[in-house]
C-alpha cells in the first residue's frame, strides 16, 4: 500500500492510499480546498474524479505518447505518474514524504515538446525530453494540447475548419459586446487548429459544474435547478449564466454539457470567485452535426424568456450584425420580433 498526498497549490488538501493502481482510501485534510465533489467522496468517488483529469486516451497519438513517456495506459497510473498536473487547475499529488513545488513541475520547453508530438505526430522531439508531467489534454471531442507561447499558456485544438470558424467568430462577438468569453485565435493557413489563452490568474482553478454541483442541495442536471443554483451565488453569476444561455440559443450550441461551463475558485481559500468565461463553441452554428443553422433552440428559448433574456439576444444580434458569417442567426432573431 502506497500513501499519497493531494495538494492544492502546494498545500496538503487530502490523503489517499493506493494498492496495485487501485485507490483504497481517501481522506480530506482541507475540505475547503477540494473540488466540491470530493468533500464527502469515497475512494471510488475520488477515483472517478482522478480518471476524468487523466490524459485523453481516445487518440492514437495520446495512447502512443503515454506508452513511450510513462510506460502505461492505465488512467489511474497515468494520473499518479504525472503527479496529476493540469494547466487548468492547481492540483498535484505525490507519494508521502516526497514533494516538488508546482511551479517546478512543468517546464514550458518540455511541455511544448510534448505538444509538438501531439500536433505533428512525430516522435523525434521526444527523445531527450524530461516529460515529468505531460499535460497533453483532458477528455473532449477533439485532440487538445497545451503550449506556452507569448508569455502565457494556450490550449491548442485540432478540429474541422467549420468548428474553428464558429469558435473564433462567436468568441470575438461576445468580447466585442463586453461579455466574458475565452479568447480564440486561428492557427495555420488551413484553419484546422485553434488556440485559446488560459483564462486563469495565479492561484485560481477552474472547476466544471459537473463537479461543483455537489455544493448545492439539488445537484441534478435539470435546467431549472442549474439556473437556480448558479443564481443563488449572486447577481453577477446569474447575469453571466443568462448570457451563456442566450449565446447558446442564438448560435444553436447544443454542446453545453456540465463540463463545458463552471466556476473559478481561489486555490488559497476555496472561495468561489466568478463564473468561468464562455468557452467551447466549436459545435455551434454551422459547425453542428447537421452543418446547417437551426432556429429551434432560439424559438424554445424565447418561449420562456423574460425581458432580461430578450435584451441579451438583442445585444448579441446587434453585435453580430456586421459579421456576414452570422447573418442567419441575426435574421432569426429579427424574425422572432427582437
Amino acid at each position: 500500500m502506497m500513501r499519497y498526498v493531494l495538494y492544492n497549490d502546494d498545500v496538503e488538501a487530502a490523503g489517499f492510499d493506493v494498492h496495485n493502481s487501485v485507490i483504497r482510501t481517501f481522506t480530506p485534510i482541507r475540505p475547503e480546498l477540494l473540488p466540491m465533489q470530493l468533500r464527502d467522496a469515497s475512494a471510488d468517488g475520488f477515483t472517478a474524479w482522478l480518471r476524468e483529469r487523466a490524459v485523453d486516451l481516445s487518440s492514437v497519438a495520446h495512447r502512443n505518447l503515454m506508452q513511450m513517456l510513462v510506460g502505461s495506459r492505465d488512467k489511474t497510473t497515468l494520473a499518479l505518474r504525472t503527479h496529476m498536473f493540469s494547466i487548468s487547475d492547481t492540483f498535484t499529488c505525490f507519494e508521502a514524504g516526497t514533494f516538488t513545488p508546482r511551479a517546478q513541475l512543468c517546464a514550458p520547453e518540455d511541455q511544448n515538446t510534448v505538444s509538438d508530438y501531439i500536433l505533428i505526430s512525430s516522435d523525434t522531439s521526444l527523445r531527450n525530453v524530461r516529460a515529468v508531467t505531460p499535460n497533453a489534454s483532458t477528455d473532449g471531442s477533439f485532440t487538445k494540447t497545451w503550449r506556452f507561447e507569448d508569455g502565457a499558456w494556450w490550449l491548442y485544438k485540432l478540429q474541422p475548419s467549420a468548428s474553428t470558424e464558429a469558435e473564433v467568430t462567436i468568441s470575438r462577438v461576445l468580447r466585442d459586446v463586453g461579455w466574458d468569453a475565452a479568447e480564440y485565435d486561428y492557427v495555420g493557413r488551413f484553419r484546422k487548429q485553434v488556440r485559446t489563452r488560459s483564462f486563469l490568474s495565479p492561484h485560481e482553478f477552474f472547476e466544471p459544474y459537473d463537479s461543483f454541483r455537489f455544493f448545492f442541495d439539488d445537484p441534478s442536471d435539470d435546467d431549472g435547478a442549474i439556473f437556480r443554483n448558479i443564481a443563488s451565488l449572486g447577481a453577477g453569476f446569474e447575469i453571466a449564466w443568462r448570457r451563456i444561455l442566450a449565446t447558446d440559443a442564438l448560435f444553436n450550441n447544443g454542446d453545453r454539457h456540465m463540463r463545458n461551463f463552471g466556476v473559478i475558485r481561489s486555490s488559497a481559500t476555496g472561495e468561489v470567485l466568478h463564473l468561468a468565461p464562455n468557452f467551447d463553441n466549436n459545435q455551434a452554428y454551422l459547425a453542428g452535426p447537421s452543418g446547417a443553422y437551426s432556429e429551434g433552440m432560439l424559438k424554445a428559448f424565447i418561449r420562456q424568456a423574460d425581458e432580461k433574456d430578450r435584451a441579451n439576444i438583442r445585444t448579441l444580434r446587434d453585435g453580430a450584425a456586421a459579421c456576414p458569417y452570422l447573418k442567419q442567426a441575426c435574421e432569426a432573431a429579427t424574425r422572432a420580433g427582437l
